[in-house]
């Protein structure tokens, strides 16, 4: 009797929860593809799917654990800067508009990465400030973090916020930071995920990475802070990557969202950074942050008018190709219209589900024209795109659903013709790395991309 009692609340109250899943997706206003796919996994794994559901299907966070309102505070007043409509959308969004007067360089080598950190922790005087998704201690990464500890018995404010998830080992064995923390640098969790799952929102990721030095010196872009990403010797390095220094008015902007993370995470009130210092360089840089604490998806629709209006080229470097159905449509139409559409991509990445979930829209781009190359060498993780000779996107994006439409991230649109040229002459490089991606002709791994397309705003 006391077992059929269980069994019968068991099942009932698993057909409750499957009801208030698919109630909380009405709610919502999902997209169909997002609610296609999730109501395929809970159909085919119930038990499993729906609390998957309620810990990873949120996009935004729930207004009571919302961050403080994202708004980023414009430095050159609220006039588009550049003639380029991207910019001009962009501001349409809330995002603020580009900054001139900006320098800009690329660091693509895992030495010169790792010299360029050791340099600018060597020259801070006031302050260091660093988000990041992964940290490891290891050979490489622990003479780093030792003169971090040293800068911060030296005076030297130091602040250390790392993701929880992505810095996982570190979270849940934190005794490994003590030689920072006991020197006086400020360690933070973000969203820790061992609290309880509502307030966590375990897949609200905060996957940015940046570097701000006296609020005056910014370095960010795809790597990590481990050896896989850099190291004084390249052999052994398990990635390419590259980061970017930037100087000037652009800095104030990543300074901002630094802070407003930082304040989230501490459950402080969120400062306003001083202007950073003119520098007179030649970049223009519109900086856009994207993710759960941005009141719209600016960066998405940036990224899907500067598709459907490029007239010579759209060049897209990610290591992850999963998009949704709007971005493969774009995609399909640039390629149609004759633009010259390549889509470059590790020919495997760190992730076989990524791997098995690109397949089919990567089949169809090929098909319909485009140039998909698979870059042979480490694993690609840098994020770059290319519209026509007029814009330059690079930060901490991947071209899959995650990235954005879930994950905290960071990207700097790029207008000025020389830091354009910087980006196309990485490109050109890693062009010349590349084969041509043959679509397999095996009728069960055909099946099973197909499959995991209909699982895509999934992955």
């Amino acid at each position: 009797m006391g077992g059929w009692l269980v069994d019968a609340a068991v099942t009932v109250g698993g057909e409750v929860l499957i009801v208030l899943a698919f109630l909380h997706m009405l709610s919502s206003r999902r997209s169909p593809g997002s609610m296609i796919a999730w109501t395929l996994a809970i159909f085919l794994v119930p038990y499993v799917a729906v609390p998957v559901y309620f810990l990873f299907g949120h996009r935004k966070l729930i207004r009571k654990y919302n961050k403080l309102t994202f708004t980023l505070r414009p430095v050159d007043g609220t006039q588009p800067l550049c003639d380029h409509p991207l910019e001009r959308l962009l501001c349409a969004t809330g995002l603020p508009p580009a900054s001139s007067d900006n320098r800009f360089s690329l660091h693509d080598t895992p030495q010169s990465a790792y010299a360029l950190l050791k340099e600018e922790i060597e020259s801070a005087q006031k302050s260091i400030d660093i988000c990041l998704y992964q940290l490891k201690l290891d050979d490489v990464t622990l003479p780093l973090l030792t003169r971090l500890a040293q800068r911060a018995e030296e005076g030297v404010r130091v602040r250390l916020l790392l993701d929880s998830i992505g810095s996982a080992k570190l979270y849940l064995f934190q005794k490994r930071l003590g030689f920072l923390r006991k020197a006086g640098v400020r360690v933070i969790f973000f969203m820790p995920f061992l609290q309880l799952p509502v307030r966590n929102f375990v897949n609200l990721r905060n996957h940015r990475k940046i570097y701000i030095f006296d609020n005056a010196t910014l370095v960010t872009g795809g790597m990590n802070l481990s050896d896989d990403y850099m190291a004084p010797d390249e052999r052994g390095v398990y990635y390419r990557d590259f980061i970017c220094r930037l100087e000037g008015k652009a800095v104030h902007f990543y300074a901002q969202i630094f802070e407003a993370d930082w304040a989230f995470a501490t459950g402080t009130a969120a400062q306003t950074p001083p202007p950073a210092p003119e520098r007179g360089g030649t970049a223009c840089i519109q900086v856009a942050p994207s993710g759960p604490d941005t009141p719209t998806d600016g960066v998405v629709e940036g990224l899907l008018d500067a598709i459907c209006t490029a007239q010579q080229r759209v060049w897209i470097f990610t290591p992850y190709f999963v998009p949704n159905d709007d971005f493969q449509q774009a995609l399909s139409i640039a390629s149609h219209r004759g633009v010259e559409l390549k889509i470059v991509v590790p020919a495997h990445s760190d992730h076989l589900i990524s791997d098995l979930g690109r397949g089919s829209f990567l089949r169809e781009l090929a098909s319909k024209g485009a140039q998909v190359l698979l870059y042979r060498g480490p694993v690609l993780h840098a994020k770059a795109m290319l519209f026509d000779d007029r814009c330059a996107v690079v930060g901490t994006i991947n071209f899959d659903n995650r990235s954005l439409y879930y994950n905290f991230e960071a990207a700097s649109f790029l207008y000025s013709p020389k830091e354009i040229g910087i980006i196309d002459r990485w490109a050109g490089k890693i062009l010349g790395e590349t084969e041509p991606y043959s679509p397999s002709e095996n009728i069960w791994q055909v099946r099973l991309e197909n499959l995991m397309r209909m699982l895509a705003p999934l992955v």
